[in-house]
């Protein structure tokens, strides 16, 4: 979203013509999502297949994650200027809900996690690793792994999970959320709807 930029050309005679740049009303500017994170994945070429390839768009990256316990005071600080969007500047229909801002977020930084991915692995009962592809590329460094129920993806750093989030997921996912929480002393947070599960 923002300015489209017109094409220009040349005249036989070589005589550049130059055609207005038109811009967007910024009132005609809506979003699908009332938050999106600061940071960008960092990707690499796609080279290969694994066994299985998730897909997820580039402003689906860390909506749904695990952050450490110590960052609870910036999630609320966080959900704060979001709950200010989805209560105060959204629109509703039958089929969508659109908003006027959207709220990038830059006080929640990284997750600060050091989960060793076996002991992951482990607890969830996996062992078939993919790889997550965005914009036609793979994240750096990333791995997705899927359970019955759910479909997670993340980041790796020396074999520790640096990132850790959640790509699909049913009504019994909440069972590993908490597991991983109680075992990695983390809690989940879902940006969208300013949801937080905590470690019980």
């Amino acid at each position: 979203m923002g300015l489209f930029d017109k094409i220009f050309g040349r005249t036989k005679k070589t005589e550049q013509l130059t055609q207005k740049v038109e811009m967007m009303n910024p009132n005609d500017i809506w979003f699908t999502t009332p938050t999106i994170s600061n940071e960008f994945p960092q990707l690499t070429e796609k080279l290969n297949e694994t066994e299985f390839d998730i897909f997820i768009h580039e402003d689906d990256y860390r909506q749904n994650e695990f952050l450490n316990q110590k960052t609870l005071p910036k999630i609320e600080e966080e959900f704060i200027r979001i709950k200010d969007i989805l209560n105060n500047h959204s629109t509703k229909s039958d089929d969508y809900i659109l908003f006027k801002n959207c709220h990038v977020r830059k006080t929640i930084g990284s997750p600060n996690l050091t989960i060793n991915f076996s002991d992951l692995k482990s607890i969830l009962k996996c062992q078939s690793v993919g790889q997550v592809v965005i914009n036609g590329n793979i994240l750096l460094n990333g791995f997705s792994i899927k359970t019955e129920n759910t479909i997670y993806f993340g980041i790796l750093e020396n074999d520790f999970v640096i990132e850790l989030c959640i790509a699909q997921w049913n009504d019994n996912t909440i069972n590993e959320i908490l597991e991983i929480n109680k075992t990695f002393n983390s809690v989940f947070v879902n940006w969208y709807h300013c949801d937080l599960i905590e470690n019980v």
